[in-house]
């Protein structure tokens, strides 16, 4: 029986595991389980100065290590690290190993089947053509009678403006059920904002990116707006009950985050320090998570999931705009104010679900330990120049403060929530790269940590000193336009290697 994060670390350290890895583009993204799992190792396609901190306390394997500002001419994803032959050969070393992910692929999914990993991953199976996909999924939440904000489907030829005008009034939401992050919704609030939210769409027929679905155009939702901030909660299918953490705020669209003309609903980090609800609106978070977590249970779903919400700031009903079947953009930082919170860290249940592992828990007890409240937060800066460009200053993982003329200055060596002393610190982390390397637009930059609150009293914008910190964290990296970059990008593919 599992009570409690003791008892948790206990059952680890008493039972026969295989060898086990978190596998990410970095290291830092699979952080977490070190604190629970006896010679827990990281596998990571990308080599940046927060990796080199990280070395020091566990063991990590990188495909680009000593490769500078030079990457593998491939995808940024998973896939391209276990398809390396390198990986591979490392893997070999290891008695089917289990692989923990973001999410899987048929390829991947082909590569276990041939090499006897264990993938720790939900089945792609589940993605985007089933729980992704926010058409299928509102048809979901209308059987299980829960709300999402009130719409109508339409294919690309059917759109029009003045009509959905006249039906939702403005603004209006225009939603691909297929694209997420908030790159396939749009806020419409002018014929500006149609005239690009349309050109978009038809980018995406262009690019063969799912707007036809066989004989079939794509539905686009067309939806009422809801005014009022972003909320998101993760849960986990297990075989004795859903287990879900306290919901948290999301930074959504902010502008010193991330360039707003890339869509609408951009996600940007979170706020766990400032999460803080009223019984009514807990009650109806965690009704839909254990509706949902049921749904998906039936079948055949297990572990980690994640669902969105907006809050109706005037009447505080929730509405649920969609459902990610996969480990999250919470990951790992969730992890850290757990563990910072003594609580049993949700991951760990899903690593016991895909291991098969025999275990007890009391569903409502470990529940009540992991919604208790947190402190905590990450902000994710994005290249905010438009275009390709190169680093031109040395910028080092570590803790930081402002300084008094709102610039960063550098306190000492830290990667995590953890090494961080009182709210005037942050940390800057994940994907750390040399001085040189090449960005794309909108490419991110690193994760911004802190136990402050970073959202302003609408908890829908950055407070004035999270803004400060973005723009500092920005103006550091001192990017520089690279002339003519398609061409330099053809010539140079190593060094400027879009994922």
């Amino acid at each position: 029986m599992i009570y409690d994060l003791p008892s948790l670390k206990n059952f680890f350290q008493s039972t026969s595991l295989p060898p086990i890895f978190g596998v990410g583009v970095y290291a830092l993204e699979r952080l977490g389980l070190e604190e629970i799992v006896p010679n827990y190792k990281l596998l990571a396609l990308r080599y940046s100065d927060d990796t080199r901190l990280i070395e020091h306390n566990l063991d990590v394997w990188s495909l680009e290590k000593g490769m500078g500002t030079r990457h593998i001419n491939a995808p940024r994803n998973s896939a391209t690290l276990l398809a390396h032959e390198r990986t591979r050969a490392y893997l070999t070393q290891f008695n089917h190993p289990a692989l923990i992910l973001y999410k899987s692929s048929p390829a991947i999914e082909r590569a276990a089947q041939q090499h006897g990993w264990t993938l720790v991953g939900i089945p792609s199976r589940f993605g985007k053509d089933l729980f992704e996909n926010k058409v299928l999924f509102r048809a979901t939440l209308e059987e299980l009678g829960l709300p999402s904000p009130p719409g109508e489907l339409c294919t690309l030829g059917q759109l029009d403006f003045t009509k959905a005008q006249q039906r939702f009034g403005l603004p209006f939401v225009l939603q691909h059920p297929k694209r997420g992050g908030g790159k396939g919704t749009f806020f419409i609030r002018s014929n500006h904002d149609w005239d690009n939210a349309l050109a978009q769409l038809k980018a995406y027929e262009n690019e063969g990116r799912v707007i036809l679905d066989g004989a079939r155009e794509t539905q686009i939702i067309v939806a009422r707006y809801i005014t009022g901030p972003s909320i998101s909660i993760t849960g986990c299918v297990t075989r004795h009950g859903i287990l879900s953490t306290s919901p948290q705020y999301q930074i959504i669209d902010a502008p010193d985050l991330y360039d707003p003309r890339k869509g609408s609903g951009l996600f940007c980090g979170h706020d766990w320090t400032s999460s803080q609800f009223s019984p009514s609106v807990e009650s109806q978070i965690y009704d839909a998570v254990e509706k949902v977590g049921n749904h998906l249970a039936s079948k055949g779903y297990k572990g980690i999931f994640g669902l969105d919400f907006v809050l109706d700031e005037k009447t505080q009903r929730i509405f649920i705009t969609e459902c990610n079947p996969r480990l999250l953009g919470s990951f790992p930082t969730l992890t850290m104010t757990q563990l910072h919170n003594g609580e049993p860290p949700i991951i760990a249940f899903h690593l016991l679900e895909y291991l098969n592992a025999s275990y007890e828990i009391d569903v409502a007890a470990i529940n009540a330990l992991m919604r208790r409240p947190k402190m905590g937060g990450q902000m994710f800066p994005h290249n905010l120049t438009e275009q390709w460009a190169r680093s031109g200053a040395e910028v080092h993982a570590g803790i930081y403060r402002l300084a008094t003329n709102n610039s960063l200055e550098f306190l000492r060596e830290g990667y995590a929530l953890k090494h961080l002393r009182d709210e005037n610190e942050f940390v800057l982390t994940d994907g750390v790269l040399q001085r040189g390397a090449h960005y794309s637009p909108n490419r991110r930059l690193g994760r911004i940590l802190t136990i402050a609150p970073l959202l302003a009293q609408d908890k829908k914008t950055l407070s004035p000193h999270a803004q400060q910190i973005a723009r500092a964290v920005h103006a550091a990296f001192q990017l520089k336009p690279v002339p003519l970059a398609r061409t330099v990008r053809f010539l140079f593919p190593s060094f400027m290697a879009k994922g």
